[in-house]
């Protein structure tokens, strides 16, 4: 959608760029803001309207060129266009880090690959890279016929393609620093819960033996929450998920054969509360204890699917961030994108408030200066 407001205009435009580079290139989108912000200032004689903020950024061209420019990205990888090798590789990636995560949870569960690809699968090993080749072309013609639909959009407007390529993006998002709050509360809350006696005595006798590993785990969870709070994304932060995602998968098989965990519950009779014998109930009245099992099975499977995703992002950043250079600990951010402001600079000299009278403004076009 169009908007009247210069700064929501270059912010469109730079998650088309976003699209494009690097992960971990927030620095180089702050670069395009800043020159951005400048140019438009320049260009509307020293005020930013949305008309010399659309001229800033049509002067700046095509986002697949400006992140090939600006970051190197765009080299041509096989048979994948250059402009597209980059945002390619990142969903393909997300996608597999997906398929694997639901395949392991699925075999978690017992059902074997047969059964979930088909059993009538002749060759299957020699079959895929077949398969991969044929879903190539066909995903190169879908870009070639989506993209005749997006050539008349506007810069500041992203494509289907960029919407789809998008994902990726969010995919290895780092995490927010409500997220990580958000961790830090919830493991505290849940490890403490699951100590309090009149929730242990709930429990089945097999889970009864293995209740406190889930809470040790739960309050481990707690200080990884603390960590990435504190101190961001970086590289002992992404370690120390991945190992307690895999020290997870390694537990949830022990809890997926131990069966539903609870086998009482609460109930009231109007006076007090009362213990009710839940199992008990059921084989009493030969009413099959199945059901419980099958939703304690989908509770595994959703957590060890997680599990496999965060070992998996884990794993990709780490390297990542090796690649770049960098060590064990640094601050890192949140996941939150630097918000689109006026310069620090601008603001103290007193033009913010100038800036902020023009953005309620109602223009005539995008190309015209607001009304004396």
């Amino acid at each position: 959608m169009s908007s009247n407001n210069p700064l929501e205009l270059i912010e469109q435009y730079l998650d088309r760029v976003r699209v494009y580079l690097p992960l971990d290139s927030e620095d180089t989108i702050v670069e395009l803001q800043t020159h951005l912000i400048e140019e438009a200032e320049r260009i509307g004689n020293g005020t930013m309207t949305a008309g010399s903020a659309m001229m800033a950024i049509e002067r700046m061209g095509d986002p697949k060129s400006v992140a090939h420019e600006y970051a190197g990205s765009g080299e041509k990888v096989g048979p994948v266009p250059a402009e597209y090798a980059n945002p390619v590789a990142r969903i393909t990636i997300v996608l597999v880090g997906i398929a694997a995560a639901f395949i392991i949870g699925i075999t978690m569960l017992g059902v074997p690959l047969t059964q979930l690809f088909g059993a009538d699968i002749l060759n299957w090993p020699v079959s895929i890279p077949i398969m991969l080749f044929l879903n190539i072309i066909i995903i190169i013609g879908i870009i070639g016929i989506i993209s005749l639909f997006d050539r008349e959009k506007p810069l500041t407007e992203k494509t289907t393609l960029e919407s789809i390529f998008g994902l990726g993006v969010e995919g290895f998002k780092p995490k927010g620093k409500l997220d990580a709050l958000g961790d830090l509360v919830m493991g505290i809350f849940w490890g403490i819960v699951l100590m309090m006696p009149a929730i242990v005595i709930l429990y089945s006798p097999e889970f009864t033996e293995l209740y406190m590993l889930v809470v040790v785990w739960l309050f481990l969870g707690a200080v990884r929450g603390a960590l990435f709070y504190i101190g961001g994304e970086n590289n002992f932060n992404l370690a120390v998920e991945g190992i307690l995602s895999a020290v997870w998968i390694a537990f949830a098989i022990v809890l997926l054969n131990i069966g539903f965990p609870v086998n009482y519950a609460y109930v009231y009779d109007g006076v007090s509360w009362s213990l009710f014998d839940l199992e008990g109930f059921f084989i009493e009245h030969s009413i099959p204890f199945v059901p419980f099992d099958w939703i304690w099975a989908f509770i595994i499977f959703i957590t060890v699917v997680i599990a496999v995703w965060r070992i998996f992002v884990s794993t990709m950043k780490i390297t990542m961030y090796l690649r770049a250079g960098k060590g064990i600990w640094w601050q890192g951010n949140w996941g939150e994108r630097r918000s689109l402001r006026t310069p620090l600079w601008k603001r103290m000299l007193g033009e913010h408030d100038q800036f902020e009278q023009q953005k309620q403004t109602v223009f005539r076009d995008g190309y015209t200066e607001p009304d004396e």
